[in-house]
């Protein structure tokens, strides 16, 4: 980048030359040029008397101007459910397309931020986010870059997005509540439950209510519910610190898979999460079922995506985890504005 002074009049114009500070038109400040402009439209709207010396810079050769710069990597950043604005001053939004949860892949987009020749800000994976909603920016460093560096910092991520929106594909949802939870909790449950469900796009279609907690009812109830179309289970009224608790010796019977067996959450420690041949199987405490924010708000997006919840993903959602302090930031803006109030 070649940087120097452009007196308005003088011939020839530097091609590919734009301004390196923002230059103030009027003394009162109203109206200026941004850093960043393009020279020939500081020249074409004629505002600036013959003679004004503007600070400029000029590319080399084998450099980017950043709008271009910017525009390469949000393309290479963008995945699946997203949409790019044009590019504003150098920066380029990157946008849901569509209702779904936002994920980050974090570490290769921590590499790519510390090469230095990108900046990509995004929300917090899994964050739900509304279409057309802002969920990243990306903006080249500098007005001018170098094309090969930057080239290579992109390369670095292996042709694969760091960032998507998966949609919300499961719809119907069960909720079977142990012998433990009383029939009028079973009711303020299903309210508070079916509100964060429909928000999601989902439907809480089927309740029940056990007399007695047998494992070979427990089993039957959810092979029956999931042969006749459930896609998603809620359990309440499980004991997770009992090996000998009902609910998790019918899963062991059905042959399904506990991913999540406590979580590093507050409100939500408790909660375990299981997999019965790709269905999700959820085991809510009482934190979780009545309302207040909690694991379930955190975990619920992922699953109606049909995004795997295991370790691993808890691992990376122990820092965040306790949500008072955190969860509203993986709301969508109306959504914050309607808790806020209700708060």
């Amino acid at each position: 980048m070649r940087r120097t002074w452009y007196r308005i009049g003088d011939e020839p114009i530097p091609e590919g030359a734009v301004l390196r500070r923002d230059v103030v038109v009027h003394a009162d400040g109203r109206q200026q040029f941004r850093r960043g402009v393009p020279l020939t439209e500081v020249l074409t709207r004629g505002v600036l008397p013959s003679g004004t010396r503007l600070p400029i810079a000029a590319p080399e050769e084998g450099e980017l101007e950043q709008h271009v710069a910017s525009q390469r990597i949000a393309e290479a950043i963008a995945g699946p459910g997203t949409s790019l604005d044009a590019p504003h001053q150098g920066q380029v939004n990157v946008r849901a397309a569509q209702l779904g949860v936002v994920r980050v892949d974090t570490r290769r987009l921590e590499r790519l931020v510390r090469s230095g020749h990108a900046l990509v800000a995004t929300v917090l994976d899994g964050r739900v986010a509304d279409a057309g909603e802002v969920i990243a920016i990306a903006k080249a460093p500098a007005l001018f870059v170098p094309e090969r560096a930057l080239a290579r910092a992109l390369a670095a991520l292996g042709h694969v997005p760091l960032v998507r929106v998966a949609p919300f594909r499961r719809r119907r949802v069960a909720l079977l509540a142990g012998e433990r939870v009383r029939p009028a909790a079973v009711d303020v449950a299903v309210r508070a439950l079916s509100e964060k469900l429909q928000r999601l796009g989902a439907v809480l279609e089927r309740v029940e209510r056990l007399a007695h907690d047998e494992p070979a009812t427990i089993a039957e109830r959810i092979t029956a519910w999931r042969q006749t179309g459930t896609e998603f289970v809620l359990t309440a009224g499980s004991i997770m610190l009992d090996p000998d608790d009902p609910f998790l010796r019918a899963l062991r019977r059905l042959g399904a898979r506990m991913t999540v067996r406590g979580a590093p959450v507050d409100p939500g420690t408790m909660f375990w999460v299981a997999y019965l041949d790709g269905l999700p199987v959820f085991g809510l405490a009482s934190c979780e079922m009545y309302g207040r924010i909690s694991v379930f708000d955190l975990a619920l997006p992922y699953a109606l995506a049909d995004e795997r919840l295991d370790r691993a993903l808890f691992a990376q959602l122990a820092h965040g985890g306790l949500l008072a302090d955190t969860q509203l930031a993986r709301m969508p803006q109306a959504w914050r504005r309607q808790e806020e109030g209700a708060g």
